[in-house]
């Protein structure tokens, strides 16, 4: 059965289009096969933590009714995709009520394992979309309290939507005093977490590279994390190679050499 995962956040800036796309790589290294879609309309940028700006037919497109989702389906990094379109004029005429349609075509395929959505920030008509399309969502948060209170208030409206299973991906940890710990947050929005992503400026030299940090850093950290958070999705146990301290070593040597 394929499951559909809305990735979402009570606001931007969270890294909410980082951890849609590093987690639906990391849930096809393990042999799962994904198609990320990027329904953030109004400001796209999956195709640039994808690295990839070779197409065509987009979502929007499929919202206005011109073509089937499956035409708009491109291949990179080893997952399938369905872009937006960048084009300002490509936002006229959207009809966002079909895109709970289109993803259940899109599920009725046999050729995929997992449909991660990319949402807009915070409860406009295109997030709220995405949360009505999910079978599951995940809300990512950075481990502040401004942050968990949006988180809260989209959770509510989740909620009148029927039972969807939910949960939190805390995301950009510094481990700061002023940070919440684990513990104030579950207490915060009563939302299991499945995920714990280190602060990491790698991730913005991999956004400039045009790689997912993944592909660009395999070892380090961050990226570890993130096969822990696809194996909480799956439900399985995973434990990292017994290089990977050694790698991330060379790594953070290499880091320090070119600072």
């Amino acid at each position: 059965m394929v499951r559909v995962i809305g990735i979402s956040s009570g606001k931007g800036g969270v890294g909410k289009t980082t951890v849609a796309t590093n987690l639906g790589i990391a849930l096809s290294n393990f042999g799962k096969r994904v198609i990320l879609v990027d329904c953030n309309l109004s400001t796209p940028h999956m195709v640039h933590y994808l690295g990839d700006t070779k197409f065509s037919k987009t979502l929007n497109d499929v919202l206005k009714g011109k073509i089937e989702i499956t035409s708009a389906i491109y291949h990179h990094n080893g997952v399938m995709y369905v872009p937006a379109s960048n084009d300002l004029e490509d936002l006229v005429n959207l009809d966002v009520a079909k895109l709970k349609k289109a993803i259940k075509k899109l599920s009725d395929t046999d050729m995929i394992d997992y449909i991660i959505l990319d949402s807009a920030p915070g409860l406009g008509r295109e997030a709220v979309s995405v949360l009505d399309a999910s079978d599951e969502v995940v809300f990512v948060s950075q481990p502040l309290e401004s942050a968990l209170t949006d988180v809260d208030r989209c959770n509510q409206v989740v909620k009148q939507m029927g039972k969807k299973k939910v949960s939190l991906v805390v995301n950009m940890v510094k481990n700061k005093k002023y940070e919440l710990k684990q513990k104030d947050i579950l207490e915060s929005v009563g939302i299991p977490i499945v995920g714990n992503i280190p602060f990491d400026k790698n991730v913005e030299r991999a956004l400039v590279q045009r790689k997912p940090i993944v592909t660009f850093k395999p070892y380090s950290q961050v990226s570890v994390n993130y096969h822990k958070l696809a194996a909480n999705v799956l439900g399985i146990n995973f434990k990292p190679s017994s290089g990977a301290k050694l790698f991330r070593l060379i790594d953070s040597m290499r880091d320090i050499l070119s600072s």
